[in-house]
């Protein structure tokens, strides 16, 4: 079928996760697919043994639950600066293995190196909902929506063949002929789960500073807690904590604490949630300060009555968790309506329509010719000339 470059940032778990369960969908329809990151994903990818075109990874800075501006400009500089060196590399190989389609969850080096040799790209991310979409936004958070925005703008590619994005809400598109909205990606393991509900409040938080609070406010809470990220479990923390129970990193331990749970405390990553709720689970979420992605997330799960929110960066109090645990069955009961979507097959179904749209198919890969005139004639529909997959909005009728 078709050769795939896919790229995906290096920062995190939730885009590699999202990444495997596509690429593992792609090939069982026979595509061949190599990735394109770096950070925590290479590392993630290598160990598996998939073959990584290596790429360096941008990350933010955490601090107290917030983005920390200037320690992020400060860590990512120099890679910015090298960004001509990085890209022309990244074009040589990209070329080097004759990719038909790059995909791009949210990588911001990969996509130039396409646009330099003429590679037809999609853009697969949940960000961009942030971009592409319309919703009503309160005046205090118009200042992080300008500078996410802009922050988007630099990274997505400029002229994608389409926009694909994944969420578990689903506002109005702003481009519904170059963009299509699917519900959220849920890798194989998490479809496998039988979810149960055992007395347990699942917990997790994308950074461990400022741990000692949040436990704190736990501790004196009447119910048991599963935690992951907060550092290593000791008698000292056993003593201190008698209703917590920490957890040393594991997929597998995870996974199965989470489908066991009767709710989840997180931070508002996008995979966690989705998955959170695809198995029913309900949730209480503290978004990072200065991600505006998260604070979408935080509040469209309030709105759509499947959750509930912190103000973002602050910490949770005792009455916030006592207060969504009491709640937390009507959450349950709405959620039956809900838990079991993923947009897994709407998303392969979108890609396969981009790939026809650039000529790929049988020999499995055909070289990427060196110019923009030498692309596939344009045809009406689309941002750059592609015709735009059928189907643009996909979204499943809300509980």
């Amino acid at each position: 079928m078709a050769r795939i470059i896919y790229a995906l940032s290096g920062q995190g778990r939730g885009h590699t996760s999202r990444v495997m369960a596509t690429s593992e969908a792609l090939r069982k329809r026979g595509h061949e697919v190599v990735f394109c990151c770096g950070g925590t994903a290479r590392e993630i990818l290598e160990s598996r043994g998939e073959r990584v075109l290596p790429v360096p990874a941008l990350r933010q800075v955490m601090k107290a639950n917030r983005v920390c501006l200037r320690s992020t400009l400060r860590r990512n500089w120099k890679r910015v600066l090298c960004a001509p060196r990085i890209t022309r590399r990244l074009a040589r190989a990209f070329a080097a293995y004759r990719a038909d389609l790059l995909i791009t969850d949210f990588e911001a080096f990969a996509p130039r190196a396409a646009r330099r040799i003429g590679l037809p790209v999609l853009s697969f991310n949940h960000q961009q909902v942030v971009t592409e979409t319309r919703y009503p936004l309160p005046a205090r958070h118009w200042p992080s929506a300008a500078l996410t925005r802009a922050a988007i703008g630099l990274i997505a590619p400029r002229r994608p063949r389409h926009v694909l994005i994944t969420s578990f809400f689903f506002p109005e598109l702003k481009h519904p002929e170059r963009t299509t909205l699917v519900p959220p990606i849920i890798r194989p393991a998490v479809q496998e789960l039988r979810p149960e509900r055992s007395d347990h409040v699942l917990v997790y938080y994308n950074q461990s500073e400022g741990a000692e609070a949040v436990l704190d406010t736990l501790r004196r809470v009447d119910a048991p807690f599963v935690v992951y990220n907060f550092g290593a479990p000791s008698a000292h923390r056993n003593e201190r904590y008698p209703n917590i129970t920490f957890k040393r990193p594991s997929l597998e331990g995870f996974l199965a604490d989470l489908a066991s749970s009767r709710a989840v405390i997180c931070t508002a990553g996008f995979t966690l949630i989705s998955e959170g709720l695809y198995l029913g689970k309900p949730l209480l979420v503290a978004p990072n300060g200065g991600i505006f992605e998260q604070i979408i997330n935080a509040r469209f799960l309030q709105k759509d009555g499947l959750g509930e929110a912190a103000r973002a960066g602050s910490r949770l109090t005792t009455d916030d968790v006592r207060g969504f645990l009491d709640r937390a069955p009507r959450y349950a009961r709405r959620l039956r309506d809900f838990s079991g979507a993923s947009g897994n097959d709407a998303a392969v179904t979108c890609i396969e329509r981009v790939l026809a749209s650039v000529g790929a198919g049988d020999p499995p890969a055909s070289p990427r010719p060196p110019a923009a005139s030498e692309r596939p004639a344009a045809s009406a529909g689309s941002s750059n000339g592609a015709p735009a997959p059928a189907g643009s909005q996909h979204a499943p009728t809300a509980p």
